[in-house]
């Protein structure tokens, strides 16, 4: 009965893993009009949170989505938020995090997508690359798992 259940979280893991790579994928500018609530689970240090990914009506008027990021130096996972479309104006968003450039994972050992928001001296990377390798940001032990738990 146990495996039974283990073999339908993982697949529902695996299936929801593929919509927050979508959406991390989707090109600035493309509307979906969508916002997720997804929670993260890290088995190995029992962490678990809830978090927004997406935009809704009111976030594409303003230009603005929510994305997850690992800040690895506080061992932390935070909703920032940041342009669509990087080539329009954002309005109503005094802490808006920006994309500069790539930056070094040292728990990933590789170059990823690195953000940064005004007052904040950690590198913040996006959660995709620790979900594709199975690696909790918190602990760095084996296993993250996410579910969507609600939509707007």
């Amino acid at each position: 009965m146990m495996e039974g259940r283990r073999y339908m979280m993982r697949k529902q893991s695996s299936r929801v893993f593929v919509l927050v790579l979508a959406i991390s994928m989707i090109p600035p500018g493309v509307s979906l009009a969508q916002m997720d609530l997804l929670e993260l689970y890290c088995p190995s240090c029992g962490y678990r949170e809830r978090f927004m990914q997406g935009s809704g009506e009111w976030e594409e008027q303003r230009n603005v989505q929510h994305i997850i990021v690992v800040c690895e130096r506080a061992g932390q996972i935070r909703n920032i938020k940041i342009p669509l479309d990087p080539r329009s104006p954002v309005h109503g968003e005094p802490l808006l995090a920006r994309q500069y450039g790539m930056g070094r994972s040292e728990l990933l050992d590789e170059k990823l997508p690195r953000f940064l928001v005004p007052g904040n001296t950690c590198p913040l990377f996006p959660i995709t690359a620790y979900l594709q390798r199975n690696i909790c940001p918190i602990d760095g032990g084996v296993g993250l798992q996410v579910a969507v738990v609600g939509r707007q």
